[in-house]
């Protein structure tokens, strides 16, 4: 009987504890998201303009930044669509130059640059045949041989995937491998195997090579590992290493040499 009375005394205590706490949470700062890329493809060149929303709003369109004023080295670049400034038809980023972006927006000055640096040669892609292993079936992977004989440091940036023989569009993965040339000997071959693909006969393996200069490389290197998946030892949320300058700004300027090759699986 007297342990039942403590048992409901500690009932009635806990309960006399219960406090509600008002947590200010700050109100969100809106800031320009800057996304924009010159590369070696004609007609790819573009810079997007949005605006950031807070965690806890329901605002389901993105808000695009219509009226800023956008130069490239100069060259003005125009609003089309959903955020996007271009320039005008036939433009294609040359390689060795320094890219220098300008943005105006509501009295306020953004800027950034990013060197154009040349991408490796690859000499030769062929299928490779693997057994089952892991979560993989059997089929074909890839792997390149090429020849890197830039200066060292140099960045490079790889994204892979597929059409399958029944498809009407390529799929690209949302891996990024990114790597650079230390350490490696300019007159010996790079060999490398796209990890994780298992293609089957009548199937086209897409890859998509990016140079990158070094704080191009920076930021997709955390972006790597804000998306793997988190952990008790994971590193902690944060902002992106941005490389546009200003005041309340995100986001990404970069210049890349593009290179896509296409192989068939026999």
């Amino acid at each position: 009987m007297k342990q039942l009375f403590y048992t409901i005394a500690c009932v009635f205590v806990l309960a006399s504890c219960t406090e509600v706490i008002d947590v200010e949470v700050p109100e969100n700062t809106v800031k320009l998201v800057v996304e924009g890329a010159i590369t070696t493809e004609t007609d790819s060149s573009f810079v997007r303009l949005t605006q950031s929303v807070g965690f806890f709003d329901n605002t389901s369109q993105t808000p695009y930044v219509t009226n800023a004023t956008v130069t490239v080295n100069g060259i003005p670049f125009s609003y089309t669509d959903s955020g996007y400034y271009r320039p005008t038809a036939g433009y294609v980023g040359v390689i060795g130059t320094n890219y220098q972006l300008s943005v105006n927006h509501n009295g306020k000055q953004y800027t950034s640059s990013s060197l154009l640096e040349p991408m490796f040669q690859i000499d030769t892609i062929i299928p490779v045949f693997k057994q089952a292993e892991g979560f993989l079936d059997e089929g074909y992977t890839v792997a390149y041989f090429g020849t890197d004989t830039r200066p060292q440091l140099k960045y490079t940036y790889l994204r892979f995937g597929f059409k399958g023989k029944d498809s009407i569009q390529d799929f690209i993965d949302d891996f990024r491998v990114l790597f650079d040339n230390k350490g490696q000997d300019p007159n010996k071959p790079v060999v490398f195997e796209v990890p994780f693909v298992r293609l089957q006969p009548g199937d086209t393996n897409i890859l998509v090579f990016r140079s990158v200069d070094e704080s191009v490389y920076r930021y997709f290197l955390a972006l790597n590992n804000r998306t793997d998946g988190g952990g008790p030892f994971s590193t902690p949320p944060a902002n992106l290493p941005s490389n546009v300058r200003g005041e309340d700004v995100l986001g990404l300027f970069a210049a890349y040499d593009v290179k896509r090759y296409r192989t068939a699986i026999p």
